[in-house]
């Protein structure tokens, strides 16, 4: 275990064959799960694994998938030219975010290693994916895998590059504040009204920024982080007597009260800590979390000894 957590520090351009073997053996999976989101047939293939140069990524708008890896990311890029995204991509409703979400958690879990399963997901339109990709922190030291993706409405070349160390600025805009274009000229007929300064305020503190993540932890605390516990995703549960339990048998068919459209717990530790519904990744199960619990508070009454005069 401790050599697992040492080896996803270390998602490095280095994996080139480990990735590459694990595009070949979910490659006919993730074709399914692009053909689902997106609602156009398709097949992705899997080309070379080389170093990333600017020059393989195109200078235009696309899709960008960023499953992240521990401290690093690696990101997979759909260019619009190809025909093969729909309409809604670029703004996506609350369904269409739901299909990008679950489109890129497959992807994670089908075309990087099994060491280095992404720990999030983002997905969403880009710009300019060369552009993107710089602001992402992939340079010539990164790698990349080229996935031809051919479908019935056109064919292109998608893009897995890693690692991005700044993969969420892939997603922030470039575009420049727009200056006025008309300038006065200098007319001395032209009156100007000068208004008097507004009185000076006092100076306040600007918000904090920062994101808070694993980046910002202290380095013990990153190390908690790496402790493995089990999780359990409890999907029904009911008392039965014990005498019921002895005369189970092969083909006994259990009852529960639960309806199959109510919510699945996740469980650490015996405790609740999220709900959410069951999905279907590729051949496997899972779950998709739609509310996180807070633990529960309990107040324990503290009785004072009685003063006696």
């Amino acid at each position: 275990m401790i050599e697992q957590f040492r080896r996803m520090a270390d998602f490095t351009a280095k994996l080139k064959d480990e990735v590459l073997a694990a595009c070949e053996v979910g490659k006919d999976e993730a074709s399914e799960a692009l053909s689902r989101a997106l609602g156009n047939p398709m097949t992705l293939a899997v080309g070379e694994a080389g170093a990333y140069s600017a020059a393989v990524a195109p200078e235009e708008a696309g899709l960008a998938i960023v499953l992240k890896v521990d401290l690093e990311a690696a990101i997979v890029l759909i260019p619009a030219s190809s025909g093969l995204l729909p309409d809604w991509y670029a703004e996506p409703d609350a369904t269409g975010e739901s299909k990008l979400a679950t489109l890129a958690q497959e992807l994670g879990m089908l075309l990087l290693p099994e060491e280095f399963m992404p720990l999030d997901f983002k997905a969403g339109k880009i710009e300019n994916i060369r552009a993107g990709l710089k602001k992402a922190g992939c340079t010539d030291a990164a790698a990349c895998v080229s996935l031809p993706l051919t479908g019935e409405n056109g064919s292109s070349e998608a893009l897995l590059v890693w690692p991005a160390p700044q993969a969420d600025a892939i997603f922030k805009s470039t575009a420049a504040p727009q200056q006025p274009t008309d300038t006065p000229k200098n007319d001395p007929n032209l009156a100007v009204e000068v208004k008097p300064a507004p009185a000076p305020t006092p100076a306040t503190p600007p918000p904090r920024t920062e994101p808070v993540g694993q980046r910002n932890l202290p380095h013990y605390a990153k190390s908690l982080l790496k402790i493995a516990i089990e999780v359990n995703v409890t999907l029904a549960s009911k008392k039965m007597r014990v005498r019921e339990i002895t005369e189970l048998g092969i083909g006994s068919i259990i009852q529960f009260d639960k309806s199959c459209e109510e919510s699945i717990d996740l469980e650490v530790g015996e405790h609740r800590i999220a709900q959410g519904e069951a999905v279907k990744i590729g051949d496997k199960f899972g779950m998709r979390v739609t509310n996180v619990l807070l633990p529960e508070e309990r107040f324990i009454s503290i009785k004072g000894k009685r003063r006696v005069r």
